[in-house]
């Protein structure tokens, strides 16, 4: 039998794990993931990284049937210890608040502020990328990522569409993406088009989709009151509540949510059943399967490339 040529979505995913394997400014294609990706033969990907430490970091690759995949890399390292020392850790992201985005010198919307950042930060260097690649002869550009990384695709989506490619084909496709941007910013990048090209997969489970959803952060609240000894709240306090409070985030463009038996489901129905397992996971203390079901390597891989 000939090999199954995986879809457009695996290898999109793969591009997503092997971008963790990024190390001093090199992507090696021993990476996880990395001989996924269909990769165009006699090019390698163009990697790029700021911060400290390097922490924004991601890449740009031609495929052999000629797309243009923009990946940028979460941060998070693989989850051990406490539960609520992981929860504070994401929670960190949004301390700062949102920023005003900007797109072709115009405002936006409202965008939180560390994502903002991250992507400003590299944007010079994915240009610098994108540059050389004659453009005219590809598909488009695919933008990817996941965690953080998914954070940022919207922004750089919005960037590519809205002020630099403006004629050229911008697709997204992510995943576990957080709450990144307010109502201003979605009916903005909805404007340029973009929504029916932007898929977003959350898994079941996955609480990061969520964050900084202030009934969420409640949940949260409840089952760490009722999960430790004294019956308190050291993590989900008054002041981490009230601060999000000031936020608006949305999610942006269409759901695809993964079930534990890998079905996929869309629209309202995804959306309810998300939010009905989360509260059920967090509420039944089951904080390992939430931290699980974030993984990249976990069903955001195995489902969907089954």
């Amino acid at each position: 039998m000939a090999p199954v040529t995986p879809t457009l979505e695996c290898r999109l995913i793969n591009a997503c794990v092997a971008s963790y394997a990024i190390k001093d400014g090199k992507l090696s294609p021993s990476a996880p993931g990395y001989a996924q990706i269909g990769i165009k033969p006699g090019t390698v990907p163009t990697v790029f990284t700021d911060g400290i430490e390097h922490i924004n970091a991601g890449y740009v690759a031609q495929t052999y049937d000629d797309w243009v995949f923009l990946v940028f890399r979460g941060t998070l390292p693989p989850f051990k210890g406490d539960f609520w020392a992981w929860i504070t850790d994401w929670l960190n992201d949004f301390r700062i608040g949102p920023t005003t985005w900007t797109v072709g010198g115009k405002p936006f919307g409202q965008v939180e502020t560390g994502f903002a950042s991250a992507v400003l930060d590299l944007w010079p260097m994915v240009l610098a990328a994108l540059k050389p690649i004659d453009l005219q002869t590809k598909k488009g550009i695919i933008v990817t990522g996941h965690s953080k990384g998914a954070a940022m695709t919207f922004l750089a989506s919005s960037l590519l569409k809205g002020q630099y490619y403006k004629n050229l084909l911008i697709e997204n496709c992510c995943y576990a993406a957080p709450l990144t941007c307010d109502t201003t910013f979605r009916n903005n990048y909805n404007a340029l088009g973009i929504r029916p090209f932007t898929v977003r997969y959350q898994n079941e489970y996955d609480i990061v989709p969520f964050l900084p959803y202030v009934p969420a952060l409640d949940a949260l609240a409840t089952a760490e009151r009722l999960s430790r000894p004294e019956h308190a709240n050291l993590t989900i306090n008054d002041a981490i509540r009230a601060r999000q409070l000031k936020n608006d985030y949305v999610p942006v463009g269409i759901v695809r949510y993964i079930t534990t038996g890998c079905a996929i489901e869309y629209g309202e129905r995804a959306e309810k059943d998300a939010w009905d397992a989360l509260l059920d996971a967090l509420l039944h203390f089951r904080f390992s399967e939430i931290v699980e079901a974030h993984a990249a390597v976990g069903r955001y891989s195995t489902c969907v490339c089954k």
